[in-house]
């Protein structure tokens, strides 16, 4: 190694040292990482918005059997046990009809989003963009003129939504994921990226991607991304405790890519605001294209799923589809059955479509349905 490439490697090294650091020490991300990481809060309104609940489990659910990934059956109750669930919430319309909680935590429980937090990143831009705030063709330089002579300066908005922006990993000592997580400066590492080998456009997975519309968000806004989410969504939805998003230093940028800590029940009205193509309450907060039916038709991946806005629709789609975070977070939405399925565990790798596909066919049944409302009438007429 010449005396430039050993500098240059050693000074990357001592800048990164803080970053290898918390990487060590912590090991790995978990669900209680609000508690490490400096955060901003995301402010509610106040009163949160009604959900029913049932006064217990439906009989069709309680007996349910539900299939893994392999296809076997399992009662589920037992299955969400075996797939290390902490949170875990079935709502049809504004009811929750299946509420458990396990592992040490509870309805009040913050719970960390994860990559969930990109579906929210792309739903604030979808309502900057209704909003004539953002424009889709428009470049990264446009909206960040520091950023225009780095690699993501003539990418568009459009390409980092579908995660083809042609760019790469910033040069570093860690793998990609953990400069995100750990580091205490992403547009640093936003502005280090290079392109990807050969220049490619094809679909790649993209920590950076989602950084940097959130950079772009937070300039064409004027607000931090935790302002605009608390008064584009946290507020109108009704949300019943405040979110804390994770930074990457004190007083630093919100961790866009992942890291939204908020109940179980608030990540369920965020999925039924895609029950009804983006309306609530009779307001349209979200425009219409954006959260309708065109999430359906992203881009293919390599294993047949598609991403579009971020949200993944997966094989053989009769509409339904989800926001994922790593090590189990899902908030499945099936607008046909008009169902939310809100999961979170501890490093589960188990595919739960099937499962999530088993209880939304079972909320087509008039039987079970009637269930619901047996159920339902007996909890008010004895209150």
């Amino acid at each position: 190694m010449n005396l430039a490439r050993f500098v240059a490697a050693a000074a990357l090294a001592l800048l990164q040292g803080c970053t290898l650091l918390k990487t060590v020490v912590h090991n790995t991300a978990d669900l209680d990482d609000y508690k490490i990481f400096p955060n901003r809060s995301v402010a509610t309104a106040g009163a949160p918005s009604r959900l029913g609940t049932l006064a217990r489990i439906p009989p069709f659910l309680a007996n349910l059997r539900v299939p893994d990934e392999r296809g076997a059956l399992h009662e589920l109750g037992r299955h969400l046990e075996d797939t290390r669930t902490v949170a875990f919430v079935v709502m049809r319309e504004d009811r929750i009809i299946y509420e458990r909680y396990s592992r040490g935590y509870d309805e009040r429980s913050l719970l960390n989003s994860f990559s969930i937090a990109k579906a929210i990143v792309a739903t604030l831009v979808g309502i900057a963009v209704g909003d004539g705030v953002l424009a889709l063709d428009a470049t990264v330089g446009n909206y960040r003129p520091e950023l225009a002579e780095t690699a993501y300066g003539a990418v568009t908005l459009r390409k980092l939504l579908t995660m083809t922006s042609g760019v790469g990993d910033a040069p570093s000592l860690l793998p990609g994921r953990a400069q995100f997580y750990y580091g205490d400066d992403l547009y640093d590492v936003v502005a280090r990226s290079v392109p990807a080998q050969g220049l490619s456009e094809d679909w790649r997975y993209s920590e950076a991607d989602v950084q940097v519309l959130a950079f772009v968000l937070e300039a064409a806004t004027g607000m931090t991304p935790s302002a605009y989410l608390a008064e584009k969504l946290w507020k109108p939805l009704g949300m019943e405790s405040e979110a804390l998003w994770a930074l990457d230093r004190e007083g630093g940028s919100e961790k866009a890519f992942c890291c939204i800590s908020a109940r179980a029940r608030d990540f369920a009205r965020f999925g039924r605001l895609y029950l009804d193509a983006g309306r609530w309450d009779g307001a349209q907060l979200v425009p219409e294209p954006w959260a309708g039916r065109r999430v359906l038709h992203g881009i293919r991946t390599k294993d047949g799923y598609r991403h579009q806005h971020l949200w993944w629709t997966p094989p053989a789609s009769q509409g339904d589809f989800y926001a994922y975070g790593h090590q189990g977070q899902y908030v499945f939405v099936d607008p046909e059955s008009r169902t939310v399925i809100v999961k979170f565990s501890e490093g589960d790798r188990e595919d739960p479509i099937g499962m999530f596909r088993a209880i939304s066919a079972s909320l087509r049944s008039p039987a079970n349905l009637a269930q619901i409302e047996q159920i339902d009438a007996t909890a008010v007429a004895s209150r």
